[in-house]
């Protein structure tokens, strides 16, 4: 993915996707934050414990029928995405999107590792280039020095910005630290709010296209058509064959998705997240 193309666009759409790489372990509990990123700001952020991930009898929909080889215990969460966000049949499309950009493994982190400065210097330029449009970030130096990471691959400044397009400066992430996104409910309320936005401001012609305006959404308007739109409508297609999930099974996934029910950013957040932290809130 171009993080030069994606930081010109600003915190409009939220959270934005990084390539993931097949990792050997996958740690899907929602277990305590990794040593927070150094930097200059207000210190270290205390241990943030969010609920654990979410059991079959925590949610309604089907957890059998064309999950492929999604891992059981990650889909009831993209089931509550999608019957707390309201869009329905988005579940199987969030597996398919984590598959790629994290490859299941909620501390997916890029931006720590050689070959991977990509991914700080998108996180810098993100910070740098909308620090001024948006509601500050208390952790915004770490934010920067980050990268990407978690589930759905969050550029860690977007990430903390999630929400701010639809309710400014009560935006619930703006206070924590980016390590917040390994935490699993927290990288599905992200990613929740950015395929809404995709859904709400581009033109979305079947499942593929979102996968489009996750990697970039200027693909959706300017660039449909090109060779990068097609690229990545075929490596999305290519990741859900190899995921056993069949993104064509109307019984399961709709056509074409719709985001017109959306109950709101802290609706949302409270279905997937809760609450964080009184200091942190």
């Amino acid at each position: 993915m171009n993080r030069g193309i994606w930081v010109t666009l600003g915190t409009a759409l939220g959270v934005v996707g990084v390539g993931g790489a097949l990792l050997y372990s996958r740690r899907a509990s929602a277990a305590s934050l990794p040593t927070p990123t150094p930097g200059p700001g207000p210190g270290p952020a205390p241990a943030i414990e969010l609920a654990p991930l979410p059991r079959a009898a925590d949610v309604k929909g089907d957890l059998s029928t064309n999950w492929g080889e999604t891992p059981v215990d990650l889909r009831p969460l993209y089931v509550l995405m999608e019957e707390v966000a309201k869009i329905p049949g988005s579940a199987r499309v969030f597996a398919t999107i984590s598959y790629r950009e994290s490859r299941f493994v909620t501390t997916a982190h890029n931006g720590n590792a050689t070959g991977e400065q990509d991914e700080r210097d998108g996180s810098r330029l993100a910070y740098d280039n909308n620090k001024a449009k948006n509601p500050p970030l208390r952790y915004g130096p770490q934010a920067a020095e980050f990268g990407s990471g978690g589930l759905f691959g969050a550029l860690a400044p977007y990430f903390l910005w999630t929400g701010v397009p639809e309710v400014g400066s009560k935006a619930p992430l703006l206070n924590a630290p980016p390590e917040l996104v390994f935490q699993p409910r927290a990288a599905a309320f992200g990613a929740a709010v950015y395929m809404q936005r995709i859904l709400r401001n581009y033109r979305v012609d079947d499942i593929a296209d979102i996968k489009v305006g996750w990697a970039n959404p200027s693909l959706l308007g300017s660039g449909r058509g090109g060779t990068k739109y097609h690229d990545v409508r075929a490596r999305f297609l290519t990741d859900a064959v190899a995921l056993n999930i069949d993104l064509f099974d109307t019984s399961t996934i709709p056509p074409k998705l719709d985001a017109s029910a959306w109950p709101g950013v802290p609706a949302v957040f409270a279905g997937l997240v809760g609450a964080l932290p009184k200091d942190l809130a």
